[in-house]
């Protein structure tokens, strides 16, 4: 058969097209093969929050109908417990998705780094800026924050499960932003920019890819903390890395999905 030009060139942009078409479906289908791929690796874990602990009182204190908007958390749990002689007191917030929520932003973009100092809080650099405590078995990161207002001194971590699995890698994506947070410009929209600018602001994703571990899936965002008396931050070190582990407990998540779930729906059908 004799070579036509034109026959060619009518080949070449549906040759194109496939191209395309393949392309775009190779980079729709890879996150999920990528993240589900991990997911095999380690064991589905889940923790529930403990209200009654020996020697502590626990007072619960409501959320702000804001945050609670920000969040869009299905389950959260926020107050401190006071110890017996009323000398010590340990704040504690938890926060779960227990399924993905495809339109909505991370219950990790809001961490103490941005919302402390929003709320007038200053960050004081300290060492080491990022710890790993042990809970019942389970290695989990927190970043490790101390916290000034005025003349008191808090010691914070924050840390995550996503997919039921800890998190692999740093939530410290607004910490070099809100670091030059004054209080001129505490207030969140004013520090907008400087998060942008910030390279680690968008490292996290990439850490994200590197460690096969998505935003999405079920999520539990923990935060815990307690003053400093002093400048003893051994003491604040210890009482909160042997208070986690009294606090939290690895559950079912199956279950405790199962029984929020059932509550919700008998909520809705009162109303």
């Amino acid at each position: 058969m004799p070579f036509d030009p034109a026959h060619s060139e009518l080949k070449r942009p549906v040759l194109y097209c496939l191209v395309f078409a393949i392309a775009v479906g190779v980079l729709w289908a890879f996150p999920g093969f990528w993240y589900r791929g991990a997911g095999k690796e380690a064991q589905f874990v889940w923790l529930a929050e403990q209200t009654h602990i020996p020697g502590w009182v626990f007072k619960d204190v409501p959320i702000a109908k804001a945050a609670e908007a920000v969040l869009v958390a299905d389950r959260m749990v926020n107050g401190e417990f006071v110890s017996g002689d009323a000398t010590r007191f340990i704040r504690v917030f938890s926060a779960k998705r227990y399924l993905q929520k495809e339109n909505e932003i991370g219950l990790f973009s809001h961490t103490p780094d941005r919302c402390w100092t929003g709320a007038g809080w200053q960050i004081q650099l300290i060492e080491p800026a990022f710890v790993e405590c042990q809970i019942h078995g389970l290695a989990m990161r927190f970043e490790r924050r101390l916290f000034v207002h005025d003349q008191v001194k808090e010691l914070v971590y924050f840390g995550a499960i996503v997919g039921g699995k800890a998190l692999p890698y740093r939530l410290d994506q607004y910490l070099a932003a809100n670091l030059k947070k004054t209080e001129q410009t505490k207030g969140d929209s004013e520090s907008t920019v400087l998060r942008l600018g910030s390279g680690r602001m968008w490292g996290w994703t990439w850490d994200s890819f590197v460690h096969r571990t998505a935003f999405g899936g079920p999520q539990q965002f923990l935060r815990i903390s307690t003053p400093v008396v002093g400048d003893d931050l051994a003491e604040a070190d210890e009482r909160l890395r042997s208070f986690l582990p009294q606090w939290l407990v690895v559950v079912d998540y199956q279950k405790e999905y199962g029984e929020w779930k059932a509550k919700r729906t008998t909520g809705l059908r009162d109303h």
